[in-house]
């Protein structure tokens, strides 16, 4: 059996700086004293290891596959392994660790990788002469992370050997600097016996980085330790599962966790051998780009665009060229739930798209579950009814977030233009998308061909028809804006009689809470009737068009659409409903009655805050900013992303607080309103009053309530025509991609880009470290009413 012996700090060695290797002296802080608890380093390794003193914690024992028992004494009667060992248990500071734990993990790697027959190594891809070996890397963070810059400074991290002719870059002290994120298999965190939550605070940290950044891992091992002992990790769509605490005696466990690296138990897959990532010719060590297989497609040079939660979806988009086609592609990889009730592709295929092609929406080149050599990706929960499967979608159209708008009005053409499309869907082909979010609506679309579908016949006319007088047809008539990721979108009744069970499933689904933090309707939000005062009484009638944009509306739309959503205006309708009589006290007791369910006008709400938070970001062409300009808009921006979903009460009863802090910014007086935005934007801020005006009140609160769902796109696109009309010549040019400076702030114009849902997304508000079979997947309850099947 091969022995690794200390190393000079070459990559040839196990890749970890020798104890004589210059680095920074531990401060008195970080000395470790005693365990008695924990066997001396006089302790045999060939005896039984101590009881473990975290009975709460699972023993990982199902993500384990054992190594050959042969190979584990060879270990256990191996003195390069028992000097290590009692070097690591000896150590007194965090730096004596790197050094005999790099130099133990890679002999018994190197061991374990030389064990296997030929017939092994190709059935796991291993490559001759490449065993995973581990280098020290706690002085800088690991290079090309995606869309970001973690500071993740791993203690040590297990790469396949290079060859001969390559070496990573190293730092004076003998450790190593700048390995790619896509050339880590796994990670060691060490640390202090008295910080050790620490060191597994930062493992847990790594996984979730490596599974963001390896589009082609959709599972990662990873250990914590500290001279006493150890903690395994192991990190899929399933969540993030924990070993017990284990002592350094424990081989059997320590050599199983190294084993899993190269060969884990069925079920717990390790890669996506449909992608592979390629560096540039040339340039080791380079960001990678990728390429991704389906099975008609080979899609070379991708990047990535996008990477999601690492838990649950797990969501990573790409961007292609195909040679085919005149633009890029877009590639969207994720894990559904099986028992999910609609699934973004099918309804993208069969109900928006199933009888035309809808201008503004993304169309779909292909979809396909994900398999390694015939097999599924499948990650299924060994004790509950979770099985989350891998499906890959290729969409033919690309566009660009609002933030790289030209002008204003190319802005508000492409929001008239969603508030279109959107309305169609839901009235045409009976889908909600729910999720109208900044990351959700796309502009300057880039169409590509796809073959096989109609263009949507009759489709109302769009911003560019209502302004060019003469209305296109079918693939000319091309929308602004676009809006993608139908994953939370949900089936309205069509009009046929459904089945009692299909009834109840779609009602349970709308009653769900579902959006992005940042732009979810204030009623979804609290999955209730919403009751303020300003918002139940202050109702605004429908806006009424004057001089060219009514005549362009009448020219495009027609007299009948006009008056249909027109209020009498010495009548009481509003929007065409009746607010309701009572004082203050009683509207509140109603609106805690009255039964929530997703509507029409929650998703154009949710359009208004994408609105609004871009529109309050962006930076006009030479224009400056005064301080009151500064403060006030720092004051909206600070509500707005620090905005969450509550979570529901202890008892089940409801949420905790139905306030929503938003509600302020819908009733400021319009100088107020107007202030946080900059002076060369006044008369876009006076826009968005009149908008915020129309999306304060509470609708549902009326009876009988507005009769036409789509009441408030109504309201919103005859607001935004007549601004558009009015300012013809005052486009107000923008600086794509750029916004404005704003102190103090986290997140740039995408806020809040984490979704949340209710008790049916089991991958929601997870502890750091779930046990399995507890908080890690929680099972939505038959009798939860908030909780519909699906994700």
């Amino acid at each position: 059996m091969p022995v690794v012996h200390e190393s000079t700090g070459t990559y040839e060695g196990p890749g970890v700086p020798s104890s004589s290797s210059t680095r920074t002296q531990p401060t008195a802080a970080q000395e470790i004293p005693k365990n008695d608890g924990v066997p001396s380093v006089e302790s045999n390794l060939n005896a039984d290891p101590a009881p473990c003193p975290s009975p709460e914690s699972d023993d990982l024992a199902d993500c384990l596959r054992p190594c050959p028992e042969a190979l584990v004494e060879e270990f256990r009667a191996n003195n390069e392994v028992s000097t290590q060992v009692q070097k690591i248990m000896a150590s007194k500071t965090q730096c004596e660790l790197y050094h005999p734990a790099g130099v133990l993990l890679t002999l018994i790697s190197r061991a374990i990788f030389e064990s296997f027959s030929a017939d092994d190594k190709l059935r796991l891809h291993l490559e001759p002469g490449r065993p995973i070996v581990f280098l020290s890397h706690y002085s800088c963070p690991l290079a090309h992370f995606p869309n970001g810059n973690p500071t993740n400074s791993p203690s040590l991290v297990g790469v396949f050997e290079l060859p001969a002719e390559l070496h990573f870059p190293m730092h004076d002290d003998g450790s190593y600097r700048d390995i790619p994120y896509h050339r880590v298999e796994t990670v060691v965190e060490l640390g202090h016996k008295r910080r050790a939550f620490e060191s597994r605070r930062r493992a847990s940290s790594d996984i979730h980085h490596i599974l963001q950044a390896r589009s082609d891992r959709p599972a990662c091992y990873a250990m914590s330790a500290t001279p006493g002992c150890f903690e395994l990790f192991y990190g899929s769509p399933l969540g993030l599962q924990t070993s017990q605490v284990l002592y350094w005696t424990d081989l059997e466990t320590l050599c199983a966790w190294v084993y899993s690296l190269y060969d884990p138990p069925d079920g717990h897959i390790l890669y996506d051998r449909t992608i592979s990532w390629q560096e540039s010719p040339g340039t080791p060590f380079s960001a990678p780009t990728w390429t991704v297989t389906t099975e008609d497609l080979d899609l070379s040079g991708a990047v990535i665009e996008f990477v999601g939660y690492p838990y649950g979806r797990q969501t990573t988009v790409f961007r292609a060229a195909m040679a085919d086609q005149p633009g890029p592609v877009i590639i969207k990889d994720y894990f559904f739930d099986d028992d999910k009730l609609y699934e973004e592709a099918e309804v993208l295929h069969w109900n928006v798209h199933g009888d035309g092609f809808v201008p503004g929406v993304v169309r779909l080149l292909s979809f396909q579950n994900v398999a390694n050599d015939g097999k599924m990706i499948i990650f299924r929960h060994p004790t509950e009814r979770l099985i989350m499967t891998k499906r890959r979608l290729v969409f033919a159209d690309y566009g660009v977030g609002l933030e790289n708008a030209k002008s204003v009005n190319d802005l508000l053409m492409a929001i008239y233009d969603i508030l279109e499309v959107h309305r169609t869907v839901a009235a045409r082909r009976h889908v909600l998308h729910r999720d109208m979010s900044l990351a959700n609506i796309l502009m300057y679309p880039q169409l590509n061909r796809c073959e096989g579908v109609p263009w949507m016949k009759d489709m109302p006319p769009l911003i560019d028809d209502v302004l060019g007088v003469v209305k296109r047809e079918g693939e000319a008539q091309k929308a602004r804006g676009m809006m993608i990721d139908f994953d939370h979108s949900s089936l309205l009744c069509d009009g046929q009689e459904p089945s009692p069970e299909a009834q109840q499933d779609k009602e349970r689904e709308l009653r769900c809470r579902i959006g992005t933090p940042t732009y979810i309707a204030r009623a979804v939000n609290v999955a209730a009737v919403p009751y303020y005062c300003d918002s139940a009484v202050y109702y605004q009638q429908m806006p009424l068009l004057v001089g060219k944009a009514k005549e362009l509306y009448l020219n495009a739309y027609g007299n009948s659409r006009y008056e249909q959503y027109n209020d009498n205006p010495d009548g009481p309708t509003f929007h065409g409903g009746y607010p309701r009589p009572g004082d203050e006290d009683e509207l509140c007791e109603l609106a805690e009655r009255l039964q929530f369910h997703h509507r029409w006008e929650h998703d154009a709400e949710s359009v208004f805050w994408a609105m609004y938070s871009i529109l309050l970001r962006v930076h006009p062409q030479n224009a400056e900013e005064t301080p009151l300009s500064k403060r006030q808009a720092e004051y909206a921006w600070d509500i707005l992303k620090k905005h969450v979903i509550p979570k529901r009460n202890v008892d089940g009863s409801g949420f905790c607080g139905r306030y929503d802090e938003r509600q302020v910014l819908l009733h400021h007086y319009r100088k107020i309103f107007s202030s946080a935005f900059l002076p060369a934007m006044r008369d876009v801020a006076f826009l968005l009053h009149s908008i915020a005006a129309q999306v304060n009140p509470t609708y549902a609160l009326m009876k009988p309530c507005p009769p036409f769902e789509d009441h408030l796109h109504e309201a919103m696109q005859r607001l935004i025509l007549q601004y558009l009309v009015d300012h013809e010549d005052e486009p107000i040019p923008l600086t794509p991609g750029v916004l404005r400076s704003i102190e103090g702030e986290e997140e740039e114009a995408r806020a809040g880009l984490k979704r949340a849902r209710d008790q049916s997304d089991r991958m929601t508000h997870r502890p750091v470290f779930p046990k399995l079979g507890t908080e890690q997947c929680t099972r939505p309850r038959e009798n939860d009413a908030d909780s519909p099947k699906g994700e």
